[in-house]
Formats: structure tokens, sequence, C-alpha cells
């Protein structure tokens, strides 16, 4: 359907705005006058959304104990909504503009207007005249909110915010919808739980360590078919860690423990070989009797935020983060050539020293950079033998 739009110059008394003004690009004559409503109802809506934006755990429970067939749906849109609309907590959540988009009906419409209706709005000169702020005031917006006792200040939260948050109950950010695009902090977009999110923290982190190992392993003039076993369980076990791919915590703690017994058997043929013992302390971590729950406490002590503070350079740790998510998504395609037969020993000996790198808490910038474009070129040659997988 063709909508034609009427220019016209006349003024109107517009019960939005309040005052006489001119909205070039609408045909005045057919406005209903009962908009008093909409900009109401549209403020209710942004209030609820940004509520959920920074109070998501809870409206989660409510969602949940109200609704537990429909939480995740709900929660979703919510999501979407908050997104789509560009997180109007920075734009009207503010103490300046909030109250004076309560007091001018104008603020709570325009704000989130679609760009293809713009040209019928008055522009911002005139907004000025008859509401006392203009769009500029609306865009340039900041807040400032309390959250776990913790003052935070932003312009649609730069990662820089990620510091200001020393305790989040999780902290996820390996894909690009990650909460105020930062990171989830209460519980994923994806519908992540803050206590899957420890567990694979766990399990990363015993890939880690299975890979200092398996550096040794082969040092010690292992073979590939002594580290088929270690090599697998590493493709599986990182590929399990990608968003979406597996949220059960048992099945999680399965392969840490699993890990356990995979470690002692390359320790053992290190012995054999009479290789040298990796002294790192990652490597000498043994979570091979705790129980579930212990392995998600274990996990929040390896968080990211954790982690990060104890390299104590956030330049290095990105870099090491660059590194970890680039050898998830080599691992995950790597796994795939294994389902079909194919498994190179020379990228799983680049793999297992890429995660050994990462290892390290020591700040080694350029060595943690040679890791990071190291891990590209796994990926080129992975992707290389996942090509030939199904070429034949």
């Amino acid at each position: 359907a063709k909508t034609s739009w009427h220019r016209t110059s006349k003024s109107h008394h517009s019960p939005i705005i309040g005052s006489n003004i001119a909205l070039p690009g609408i045909n005045q004559s057919h406005r209903p006058q009962n908009y008093i409503y909409l900009p109401i109802i549209i403020l209710t809506i942004i209030v609820i959304i940004s509520l959920h934006c920074f109070f998501r755990s809870q409206t989660h429970q409510i969602i949940t104990s109200l609704l537990p067939d429909w939480n995740h749906r709900l929660l979703l849109i919510l999501d979407s909504l908050a997104k789509m609309l560009h997180h109007p907590a920075t734009r009207i959540v503010s103490s300046t503009v909030a109250r004076r988009a309560l007091t001018s009906h104008a603020a709570a419409s325009i704000s989130i207007l679609p760009e293809r209706l713009w040209a019928a709005l008055p522009t911002s000169s005139s907004l000025r005249s008859s509401t006392g702020f203009g769009w500029n005031d609306i865009n340039n917006a900041t807040f400032e909110i309390k959250n776990v006792g913790k003052s935070i200040t932003t312009r649609g939260m730069s990662t820089a915010s990620s510091t200001a948050i020393s305790n989040p109950a999780m902290f996820c950010r390996q894909c690009e919808q990650t909460q105020d695009h930062v990171a989830c902090r209460t519980v994923g977009v994806c519908g992540k739980t803050a206590e899957t999110s420890a567990m694979q923290d766990a399990l990363v982190h015993t890939v880690k360590s299975i890979s200092l190992w398996c550096v040794a392993a082969r040092d010690a003039g292992a073979t590939a078919e002594e580290m088929y076993e270690a090599n697998w369980w590493t493709l599986r076990s990182t590929f399990s860690t990608l968003t979406n791919v597996n949220f059960d915590e048992d099945r999680i703690a399965e392969f840490i423990l699993e890990g356990q017994k995979v470690k002692k058997n390359l320790a053992d043929l290190v012995s054999e070989k009479g290789g040298m013992a990796p002294s790192d302390e990652v490597a000498n971590v043994d979570l091979s009797s705790k129980s579930t729950a212990e392995l998600e406490e274990y996990g929040y002590t390896v968080s990211v935020p954790n982690l990060q503070r104890t390299m104590g350079n956030d330049d290095c740790f990105s870099l090491v983060e660059v590194g970890t998510y680039a050898l998830k998504g080599a691992c995950a395609y790597a796994a795939h050539c294994h389902q079909l037969g194919y498994m190179d020993e020379e990228i799983m000996k680049e793999i297992h020293q890429a995660f050994a790198k990462l290892a390290s808490s020591e700040p080694d910038m350029s060595g943690l950079l040679g890791n990071a474009l190291k891990v590209g070129e796994i990926s080129g040659k992975v992707l290389k033998l996942l090509d030939e997988a199904h070429a034949n």
C-alpha cells in the first residue's frame, strides 16, 4: 500500500507537543485529537524495558514464577525490544531528560520514532522553541545508576564499563548479543545461567591445564596415536562451551572430570618417556574429586574479571580473550573435521600450544599478540582441512 504524504506548512495545535508548531510532511487535517495517551503508553513501555536492562535477574525471576512456560520467550522479546530501542535507558532515564520527558510529551514520543518519519518531525530549533530542549539533549543524554552499590556513568556502555563491575554473577561476552554490548552479567541473552557460565569457565581453564600437559607430552616424543585421546577430548570440550551448544551443567562436569583422567594419562606418558612435567600452577590444578557444585564454585574463581585482575594489564588480557574465542571456533570446525574422519596432528599440536600460552597470567604483549596471529593461521588450516574433508 502506498501512502501519500501531503506537504503542508500549516500550523497545528498538537496535543503531543502542547503548542502550535508546523509539522511538515503530515496532512494535519486528518490528525486524531487523542494522541495525549500515546506518549504515556510509550513512556510506560520504555520504563519497563529500562528496568529490564538494569535488573534482568529480578525480571527473570518474576517472569519465571508467574509464567514458567513462557519465561524464555518473554525474556527474548524484552531483550529484542531493548536492543531495538537502542537501550532507551541511555536516552530517557537520565535526571535531566527524564524530568523534561515527563513534562513534555514530545520527548517520550520522538526519541523512538522510525527514521522514515523523521522528515515529518519538527526541526531541532522549532522543537526547542516549544519544549525548551532539542534533539541533541536526547541524543547526548548520559545516565548514572547505582548497581550493587557501584556507580556507573556511561555513554551507551563502553567496554571500559566492564571493569566497573567487580563481582558480577557471571561475565560472558563471547557472542555479539551481550547485555549492554559489554557482557551478560546476570543471565545470558541466550538463556545461559550464571551457574552454567561458571561451569564453562572451569572447563575452559581445564582445557588450558591439559594443553600444558599435551605440550609436555609431545616434547617428550608422544606419537599422534598416543595423543588421540587428549586431542579428541580437547575438541569436544572446547566446542561444548560455544553459545547454545551445551547448557547442561552435569554434562559439562563430566567433561571436566573426564579431562582429569586424560591429564593423568598424559602425566604417566610424560613420565614413561622421561619428559619434563610442566611446572605451571594451572597445569597442576586437580579437580578430580570435586562435585558439580564445587566445580561451579571453582568456575567463579577463574571467571573473566578474576583472570583479568590477575594479569593486571587490560591490553594483554584483551589478546588472551581474542585468542580464547578464536580457538573455540577453530576447535568447533576441527571437531566437524573429526566427524568426517579427518584429524591433523600438526593442527592439534598448534592448538594445544596456543591454549598453553593462554594459561599464563604473564602480561606478555609481544607473545600474546603473536599467539593471536598464530590462532588466525590455525583457523585457516582448519577450514582448509574441513573443505578437504567435505570434498572427499
